[in-house]
C-alpha cells in the first residue's frame, strides 16, 4: 500500500469554518509559513455552519458589556465561566465580523452601516448579525487564495509525537486507502465535536479529534455538560424551536408556565426533566401548542430573514429543509407532540488563552474545544443558550489558534516520525480490514445511542443510572477488537465508533464527578447547587491508561453581582 507523505509548518484538520479561519489567520499572520488543510469531507463544505442559522452573536459598539456579563455568569453559565475568556470573546465579535467580510463573506449592513440583526428574544442583551449559508464556501476560496494547501477525502486518525511534541499526524485515503503521513511544525484541531449521530442536521460531529487528542495526551475540561438537546416534533423529528415556552401535558397542564414561568434566553435541561416525569407519571404525550409558539415565528423571522434581509442563498436552504419536515408531519392542528431529541454538543478539549491544547504544538478551535475554553460555563458548546455563538466561538477561538499554530511553526523543522510509532497506528486502524467476519459499526453506533438518548441517563442524572451506564460501554469496548470493516468508509467508521465509546464515557465520568445541579447538569440525586464544593472545573486525563479525574480552579473567578 503506498505512503502520501507531506510536509507543512501548519496542519489545520478540518475544512468546516474553524479549520478554514485557522487556515486563513496562520497565513495572514505568517504568510511565509506553509499551511495544510486537511478534510475527510471536501474543505469548505464540511461542518455545521452551513447547516446552521446563518447567526453571529455579537455586541454593538455602545452596548452594556457589564449587563450582558452580569446576565450570562448569573443566568447561563451559572458561576463556572473563565470571566476573562467571556469578556474577550464578546468584546472581540464586533471586530470580527469585519474581519469575516474581508474573507469575501456577505455580512448584512442596515444603510448607515451598522450591522442588520435580530435578538433570539427581545430585551435579551445580545445581538445576532445574519450572513449567508455560503461561508464556508467563501472562506475556503479565500484560503486558496492565499495560498493555503487543501487535501479532501482523508481522514487523518491520529497524531504523531516525538519529544512530547506533536510532531504531525497520520491517516488515509477514503477513496483508495493510501496512507498519508503529515510532517508539521504544529497543528490546529478543528474537526467537531461529538454528537453521537441521533440527530441528522449534527450528525457530522464523530468525536474523532477528540479521541486523537485524547491519545496523544490531551487533557479534557467541562465533559459533563456534553448533553445539548433540542425539542422536536414527534413524527418529523425536526426541531421545534420555542417548544420549551409551549408544553402541555395530556390533561392539558401548562408544563412550561411551571418550570420557566418567563421567557427565558433559550431551552434549558429543566424542562426536559419536567417531561420525563410527566412521561413517567403517565401524563403523556406532550405537545407544543404552537398557536403560542412566539420563538417559532421569531426563528422563522432568522432563518428565512425576507423581512431582515434578503438571503437568497439562506431562504433556500430553510425553505427546503422545513418544506421536508412539514409535508412529512403527520399531525395536524396547533397541539403537537414533542419529545427531546439528543444532540450530545461534547466539546471538552482543554485549552490555554492561545488555543493550546495540554500537548505542545497542538492546538484547537471551533466546537471541539468550546467548553474546553472555559467561557461558556455550565452548558454545552455554543450556542448552548446563547444564540448565535456558535458560529463565533468558531471564528473567535480559530482567530486566536491559527496565529499561535504559525508563530509556533515558524523556523521549526518537522521531525521525522517515529517509524515504531507509525507502525503501532497502522496495526491497530487496519485491523478491521483483516477481519473475515465481525461486528459492523452501525452495530455498536446504535447500542452507544440507546445509552446516550435517554433522559434518565444523560439530563436527569443519577449514580445507579450512570454507573450502569459505564457498565455497558466496558461491555461494548471489550467487543471493539471484533469491529470489522469492509471497505474504507467502514474503516472511517470504526475509527469513530472508537472515539464514540472513549466521549461516552468521559461525560459519564465527569458527570458523576460533579455531585451537584448547575447549569444544564442536573442530578436527581444531588438537587442543589453546591458553590462551596463544587465551583471549579472537572479535569480528565489519562493515567496508566484509564480516565483519572481531578479537579481545577476556575482562573480569575470573581463574583457578578446585579446592580
Amino acid at each position: 500500500m503506498s505512503t502520501n507523505q507531506e510536509q507543512t509548518g501548519v496542519l489545520v484538520i478540518g475544512g468546516g469554518i474553524a479549520g478554514l479561519a485557522a487556515a486563513i489567520s496562520a497565513k495572514e499572520a505568517a504568510p511565509e509559513v506553509d499551511v495544510l488543510v486537511v478534510d475527510k469531507g471536501t474543505c469548505g463544505w464540511g461542518g455545521k455552519a452551513n447547516k446552521g442559522g446563518g447567526n453571529l452573536a455579537f455586541l454593538a459598539p455602545g452596548d452594556d458589556v457589564e449587563a450582558f456579563m452580569r446576565f450570562r455568569v448569573e443566568e447561563i453559565g451559572c458561576g463556572l465561566e473563565d470571566q476573562a475568556m467571556l469578556r474577550d470573546f464578546i468584546t472581540s465579535c464586533h471586530g470580527i465580523l469585519g474581519r469575516l467580510e474581508s474573507w469575501g463573506v456577505k455580512v448584512f449592513h442596515e444603510p448607515d452601516g451598522s450591522y442588520t440583526y435580530v435578538r433570539w428574544i427581545e430585551g435579551m442583551p445580545w445581538r445576532m448579525a445574519l450572513c449567508e449559508q455560503d461561508i464556508t464556501e467563501c472562506m475556503a476560496r479565500r484560503a486558496r487564495e492565499l495560498g493555503v494547501r487543501t487535501l479532501d477525502h482523508v481522514t487523518l486518525v491520529d497524531l504523531l509525537k516525538e519529544g512530547g511534541r506533536v510532531s504531525g499526524a497520520w491517516g488515509f485515503s477514503l477513496l483508495d486507502g493510501a496512507e498519508h503521513l503529515v510532517r508539521a511544525g504544529a497543528v490546529v484541531l478543528a474537526n467537531g465535536n461529538q454528537n453521537y449521530r441521533l440527530m441528522r442536521r449534527w450528525a457530522s460531529a464523530r468525536g474523532d479529534g477528540i479521541a486523537a487528542a485524547w491519545r496523544a495526551g490531551a487533557a479534557m475540561v467541562n465533559a459533563e455538560f456534553g448533553s445539548y438537546s433540542a425539542w422536536v416534533f414527534a413524527d418529523t423529528k425536526e426541531v421545534c424551536q420555542g417548544a420549551e415556552d409551549v408544553l402541555y401535558n395530556a390533561r392539558g397542564e401548562s408544563i412550561s408556565k411551571r418550570v420557566r414561568p418567563v421567557m427565558e434566553a433559550d431551552g434549558h435541561s429543566k424542562e426536559i426533566v419536567a417531561w420525563w416525569r410527566e412521561m413517567q407519571a403517565g401524563n403523556g404525550p406532550i405537545r407544543a401548542n404552537m398557536a403560542e409558539n412566539q420563538i417559532a415565528a421569531l426563528s422563522a423571522r432568522a432563518f428565512h430573514s425576507d423581512g431582515v434581509a434578503v438571503r437568497p442563498i439562506t431562504t433556500a436552504f430553510w425553505t427546503r429543509t422545513i418544506g421536508k419536515a412539514m409535508a412529512a408531519s403527520r399531525q395536524k392542528g396547533p397541539m403537537q407532540e414533542v419529545h427531546p431529541g439528543f444532540i450530545g454538543e461534547l466539546s471538552p478539549l482543554k485549552v490555554d488563552r492561545r488555543m493550546e491544547t495540554t500537548v505542545p504544538g497542538l492546538f484547537a478551535a471551533g466546537d471541539i474545544c468550546a467548553s474546553g475554553t472555559g467561557w461558556p460555563g455550565a452548558v454545552p458548546a455554543p450556542p448552548g443558550r446563547l444564540r448565535g455563538s456558535g458560529m463565533m466561538n468558531a471564528l473567535w477561538t480559530a482567530l486566536k489558534a491559527g496565529p499561535a499554530a504559525a508563530e509556533t511553526a515558524v523556523g521549526r523543522e518537522p521531525l521525522s516520525p517515529d517509524p515504531v510509532q507509525v507502525e503501532a497506528i497502522r496495526q491497530r486502524v487496519f485491523a478491521p480490514l483483516r477481519h473475515e467476519s465481525g461486528i459492523a459499526p452501525m452495530a455498536i453506533v446504535r447500542e452507544i445511542q440507546a445509552l446516550m438518548a435517554p433522559v434518565g441517563n444523560t439530563i436527569c442524572k443519577s449514580e445507579a443510572r450512570m454507573e450502569r451506564a459505564l457498565g455497558a460501554l466496558e461491555d461494548i469496548r471489550r467487543r471493539l477488537p471484533d469491529l470489522r470493516a469492509g471497505d474504507w468508509h467502514h474503516l472511517s467508521a470504526c475509527n469513530e465508533v472508537h472515539a464514540m465509546v472513549l466521549c461516552a464515557e468521559l461525560f459519564f465520568r465527569a458527570s458523576l464527578a460533579r455531585r451537584e445541579s448547575r447549569g444544564w447538569h442536573l442530578r436527581e440525586d444531588f438537587p442543589e447547587r453546591d458553590d462551596r464544593h463544587f465551583q471549579h472545573w472537572v479535569v480528565l486525563h489519562q493515567e496508566d491508561g484509564a480516565v483519572k479525574v481531578t479537579t481545577e480552579a476556575i482562573p480569575g473567578l470573581k463574583p457578578i453581582t446585579s446592580r
